[in-house]
């Protein structure tokens, strides 16, 4: 597995190495720091630019070097304005498995809020992204909990296939979650007086839904189910305090093998308090 950090040397790309740390512990994964600095150099003084250009990346590869504590990776300066497409160019190049990212630090403790790069890359990106939060620092190696948002649809499959696979690679257990919406009070159903039938039809549909996707993996880790009501974004945000790693597919609609935020993905990526994984739609590369 190949694992690609965005860093910057921030105290929120720290925790992103962390993170990829505690995956490549168990996995022995190499982990591929990259380092985007703006590069524009000056019309004058050329050399005092470059040497400039170059302490920087020293610097910032030494705190990486720092913070995974004698975990071996691959340094991966690039010189690019634009950090998102940096990253997307390196995952297609070195055909990452995975990039990690840190949450922006306005945004809240203990909650992932992707920052500008993290929302460019995930409305592009050629794999998996996990975003991580603030304040996030494992207590073991490896994931206890994975979640994964399922619905049956092919974007939720996608998801279920990735979560699988760190689940079965980190000895993890797999908790297949869906939520079922209450009818809009605007609905002609509403209005009609059959919203509890219709929620009561959808709600057994889901349920089927997740017992038979969860039947069908054959596995020797231990999968559950958990059927919510609400919101979709609240309640899967919601459930990521009891997970060490919350699975969701892209919207079903853009690119091909390209992840693309949808409306849910985009809030339970700014709201939950775990990682969150998104996977690319009709992704069916090696995660883990």
């Amino acid at each position: 597995m190949k694992i690609l950090v965005g860093y910057d040397g921030s105290e929120h790309a720290d925790e992103a190495l962390r993170f990829a740390r505690s995956l490549a512990a168990i996995e022995g994964a190499e982990i591929h720091v990259v380092a985007a600095l703006d590069y524009a150099p000056p019309p004058i003084a050329v050399d005092a630019y470059e040497r400039a250009v170059h302490e920087r990346f020293e610097e910032v590869f030494a705190r990486a070097a720092s913070v995974l504590d004698g975990a071996p990776f691959e340094p991966r300066p690039v010189r690019d304005s634009s950090p998102a497409r940096a990253l997307n160019d390196r995952a297609e190049h070195e055909g990452a498995d995975l990039i990690v990212l840190g949450s922006t630090h306005h945004g809240p403790l203990g909650r992932v809020y992707p920052g500008s790069v993290a929302e460019r890359l995930l409305n592009g990106a050629p794999c998996p992204v996990v975003v991580v939060p603030r304040g996030y620092s494992p207590d073991r190696p490896g994931l206890g909990l994975v979640g994964v948002g399922y619905d049956g649809s092919p974007e939720s499959r996608a998801a279920l296939a990735a979560a699988k696979r760190f689940a079965k690679s980190l000895d993890a257990e797999l908790e297949l979650i869906g939520v079922v919406r209450p009818l809009a009070p605007a609905s002609p159903v509403v209005a009609a007086g059959g919203a509890a039938q219709v929620e009561a039809a959808l709600r057994e549909r889901l349920r089927e839904a997740l017992t038979e996707a969860a039947e069908e993996i054959d596995c020797e880790f231990e999968v559950t189910t958990a059927l919510l009501e609400g919101d979709p974004a609240a309640a899967l945000a919601a459930r990521g305090v009891e997970l060490d790693l919350l699975v969701l597919g892209s919207r079903g609609y853009g690119p091909i093998r390209r992840a693309l935020l949808g409306s849910v993905s985009a809030a339970v990526a700014r709201t939950a308090p775990c990682p969150v994984l998104i996977v690319p739609r009709e992704w069916d590369g090696g995660v883990i």
